[in-house]
């Protein structure tokens, strides 16, 4: 023993930074890191598109450590309704270098057990260049369920604050006539205050139950035929009966007739305007402009506004997400207006997506098949 302390003493010290070295290297610490908290890797090699999954990775789609699991395996793992999204998605992360965020439902190879995965990932390492896009997936089963009670949760209380406030709001409306007839203005004037404020508490109930049916997947379509630009002059005239801090007007375009529910694309524009106001300097200006492309309507609100980081951009439309930074922390809200506005555009069969650049200000856009009457 002493003989090889002595030996290993008398090595020139280059040597042992070298033998060190080599251990370090042979140890993956983030491997272990990601093991240890359950979290699975994987790599898709970009040429032969090869595809190795960790140990992790496979358990979490149902297969043992031991077996050997294909991407196209791994795609049949996922339940059939979210199967196509999902390929399409990583495929368009793929092709575009683009990052990737994306959850559904797994229904595990062997053990038949329902998931919920989380998969994260992109052409971000700079060890291997661009020549593998790799990434994590994470078991997210436990919050989804207590997404689930919170939205039974919500619904329920939501009911029971929507029977009173009704009630409250025929009252209102009585007294307001009865003020009317009195000729009393300071009544009229307080009791306009307070609708107001009982339809913002309506609103809120409204959004709390759509986001309610939007995760069950239940929300229902009352499709009708409009005149648009009708509609967009109803919102912003509401908008500014709402808040007058910003300047509010329409880019003129063609009389556009759609077929779709009204009070819903109402909503998503409320939603969109609010957002732009909540997020934009008093006495800004926010645009709506609408426009034929193909058998589609576009639809846009551009604002000036704080703009929004490229990182936050991907998960702008998943429920309760919200921008974190020192401009956006007193802002209010419950993360869950834009989610609802892409659930409902996407059940119209549209599309959704925001351009913005941090202190630039933000364009959303929207889409809806057009039926021309």
């Amino acid at each position: 023993m002493d003989n090889n302390n002595t030996d290993r003493d008398t090595l020139p010290k280059d040597n042992l930074i070298s033998e060190y070295s080599e251990l370090f290297q042979a140890i993956d610490v983030a491997t272990i890191a990601l093991d240890s908290a359950n979290v699975g890797i994987w790599i898709i090699e970009v040429e032969s598109r090869k595809f190795s999954p960790s140990k992790r990775t496979k358990e979490l789609f149902g297969y043992y450590p031991e077996n050997e699991m294909s991407f196209e395996e791994a795609l049949l793992q996922i339940t059939e309704k979210h199967r196509a999204n999902v390929n399409k998605a990583i495929e368009i992360s793929f092709k575009k270098h683009s990052y990737l965020f994306i959850e559904f439902p797994v229904i595990g190879f062997h053990d038949n057990e329902n998931r919920w995965l989380s998969l994260t990932g992109g052409f971000n390492s700079s060890n291997v260049g661009n020549n593998y896009f790799s990434g994590i997936v994470i078991d997210i089963t436990e919050q989804k369920q207590n997404n689930l009670r919170r939205s039974k949760f919500i619904g329920m209380v939501s009911h029971e604050l929507k029977t009173p406030l009704t009630a409250l709001n025929a009252y209102i409306q009585m007294l307001n006539t009865w003020a009317t007839k009195q000729k009393d203005s300071f009544a009229i004037g307080t009791m306009s205050k307070v609708d107001r404020q009982v339809k913002k508490m309506i609103n809120m109930i409204n959004n709390l139950l759509n986001l309610s049916g939007a995760e069950a997947g239940k929300i229902h379509l009352n499709k009708q035929a409009f005149k648009l630009n009708e509609l967009i002059k109803e919102v912003i005239d509401e908008t500014l009966f709402m808040t007058s801090s910003h300047k509010i007007h329409m880019v003129p375009c063609e009389m556009i007739n759609v077929v779709a529910d009204r009070d819903k694309i109402d909503q998503v524009l409320v939603n969109l305007l609010s957002n732009a106001a909540k997020y934009s300097e008093k006495g800004t200006s926010i645009q709506i402009a609408c426009a034929l492309k193909d058998n589609c309507v576009e639809l846009s609100v551009i604002d000036q506004g704080l703009g929004i980081a490229q990182q936050d951009i991907d998960k702008l439309f998943l429920p309760h997400y919200r921008v974190e930074s020192k401009e956006t922390e007193r802002i209010p809200g419950f993360g869950i207006g834009l989610y609802l506005c892409a659930e409902i555009v996407k059940k119209h069969k549209g599309n959704i997506c925001v351009e913005s650049e941090l202190g630039k200000g933000s364009t959303f856009k929207f889409t809806l098949p057009v039926n021309l009457i």
